[in-house]
C-alpha cells in the first residue's frame, strides 16, 4: 500500500506545474477575449463563455490534485509513523 501511495503521490507531483501553468494561461486567455469582445456580439460572448469553462475546468482540476496529493501525504504519514522503526546497524568495525 506504501508503494502504491508513493506512486500517486509522484504523479501528482508530475502534473502539478503543468496544471499551474495551464490555469494561469487559461485565465490570461479569458482576460485578453474580455478585454477585445463586444458584450452585445453574441460570438463574443460564446468566446468568453468557452475561455471561463476551460479556467473553471482548470480550476477544479487543480483543487482536486491537490485534495488528493494532501490525503495521500497524510496517509503516508500515518502509515510510516505507525510502522516499527528499523535499529541502526552496528557500525562497529570488528577487526
Amino acid at each position: 500500500m506504501k508503494e502504491f501511495l508513493f506512486f500517486v503521490s509522484n504523479f501528482l507531483d508530475f502534473w502539478f506545474l503543468p496544471f499551474i501553468i495551464m490555469l494561469i494561461v487559461s485565465i490570461v486567455i479569458e482576460q485578453i477575449v474580455r478585454a477585445t469582445g463586444n458584450e452585445y456580439d453574441p460570438k463574443a460572448v460564446k468566446k468568453v463563455e468557452i475561455s471561463m469553462r476551460v479556467r473553471k475546468f482548470l480550476w477544479r482540476q487543480n483543487i482536486i490534485l491537490n485534495i488528493v496529493w494532501f490525503l495521500c501525504y497524510f496517509l503516508l504519514l500515518i502509515m510510516l509513523r505507525s510502522s516499527p522503526q528499523t535499529p541502526m546497524p552496528d557500525m562497529i568495525w570488528q577487526g
